[in-house]
């Protein structure tokens, strides 16, 4: 009988894990709360419930467990390790400890237990109020970074300046967190570098590093927004060495083991590019890194290395599986468009035919209203192209980013409620 998977969340960034199980000949069940999730296309079954939402989604698999056995759950492109660390426990499954997915889904905690285990982390405060912010701007300087604790996709995200409001920071940025809380962080000048990684036997390998492109810090201020990335990252040996030896430190920090990990990391130019963790996600990253970028540019498959570790195949992975096996050009940019109606699109249609495009996505229509752009969110699609080198990837990109075309009207006084 088939081994059944468990993958919390359906969306178009899990589809790659649904297609993947299925061709391991494994049995996948789905959840979401969207009935119409495009990766249900391919679940043998579905389980309708928010993958934010602990209780609701344990509920329902509770339901489900009771009449169909389940091996194994993960999740990728989702920050819900609550959720999945919560259903592998209640099932009695592979996966990490609940108290480790809590850390993670709280980034203050994250921090505080990241500097008692003498993890590398930009220094940081918990403000409980608007008028704590003229502390944060005497301790940590400015401009400094103010985020929800728990908050994603760098929604609420904001860098605070000498000009900015205060209250309106605060008010903005708590708009965005669902536990009330935010953190003031010191804002690190340097490259910032994502990393995906495979935990084994306490040994963290990781084969994949990314130039993050943060060239519209400027444009869109206060709001931090990425463009993209870049791989491979230009990282000297050591650099890489140093940088792997932190997220092993983190990982073991935070008290996790035979998973994969994403880290947020910058290079401290004022303490000659000392690597600092940001952050540290208990899961496969989105954008498009885990399940396309990584595999153009060194060949790793660590979506199918999530499938065996969740199904508790641990033993059965070698080292060779979790290191690069070339090294090739990837990039992936994010379309823009000014605030206002969508009249009109051109050049999309084009893409799949230009040199390099690995992939492509259009989140509007003409028609659709495009917001400003407060967060990551708000980006209107995206460009993943591929190339011999990282040169030839990034060139790809920009050349067919260069090639779609929005025309975008104000919108009309009476229309700028929508």
């Amino acid at each position: 009988m088939a081994e059944t998977l468990l993958i919390v969340g359906a969306g178009v960034e899990q589809v790659r894990a649904y297609r993947l199980a299925k061709e391991m000949g494994l049995r996948v069940v789905g959840t979401d709360m969207d009935p119409g999730a495009p990766a249900f296309e391919y679940a043998d079954e579905r389980i309708i419930a928010s993958t934010r939402d602990v209780d609701e989604t344990l509920r329902e698999v509770r339901r489900y467990a009771s009449s169909h056995p389940v091996d194994g759950v993960m999740t990728l492109a989702n920050d819900v390790p609550l959720t999945v660390a919560a259903v592998a426990a209640e099932l009695g499954l592979p996966g990490i400890p609940v108290e480790s997915a809590a850390l993670a889904a709280d980034k203050a905690a994250m921090k505080r237990r990241f500097e008692e285990a003498g993890v590398a982390t930009p220094e940081f405060m918990e403000p409980g109020s608007a008028a704590d912010l003229d502390a944060a701007a005497r301790r940590l300087g400015l401009p400094f970074v103010l985020k929800p604790a728990d908050g994603r996709g760098a929604r609420g995200v904001l860098l605070v300046g000498d000009d900015t409001d205060r209250e309106w920071a605060w008010r903005t940025s708590l708009s965005f967190s669902q536990g009330g809380r935010l953190m003031a962080e010191r804002f690190v000048r340097g490259r910032q570098i994502s990393t995906e990684s495979v935990v084994l036997g306490g040994r963290c390998l990781t084969p994949a590093f990314s130039d993050r492109n943060y060239e519209y810090l400027e444009r869109y201020a206060p709001f931090v927004i990425e463009n993209g990335g870049t791989m491979p990252a230009l990282l000297t040996d050591g650099e890489r060495r140093r940088i792997g030896d932190l997220v092993e430190g983190a990982a073991r920090a935070l008290g996790v083991d035979d998973c994969t990990v994403k880290g947020d990391i910058v290079l401290d130019e004022e303490r000659g590019g000392e690597p600092l963790v940001i952050e540290l996600a208990l899961r496969l990253s989105g954008g498009y890194f885990a399940t396309d970028q990584i595999p153009e540019s060194v060949g790793v498959d660590l979506v199918a290395l999530s499938i065996r570790l969740a199904l508790g195949r641990k033993d059965g992975i070698g080292e060779d599986e979790c290191l690069p096996r070339f090294e090739r050009g990837a990039a992936i940019r994010f379309f823009f468009p000014p605030p206002g109606r969508i009249v009109s699109m051109e050049g999309a249609d084009g893409l799949s035919t230009m040199a390099g495009v690995r992939l492509w996505g259009i989140y509007r229509r003409a028609g659709d209203v495009q917001p400003p752009i407060r967060s990551h969110a708000d980006r209107a699609g995206f460009v993943l192209a591929g190339g011999a080198t990282r040169r030839e990837a990034v060139r790809n990109v920009e050349r067919a980013m260069e090639s779609v075309k929005f025309r975008v009207e104000p919108l009309k006084e009476d229309e700028r409620g929508c």
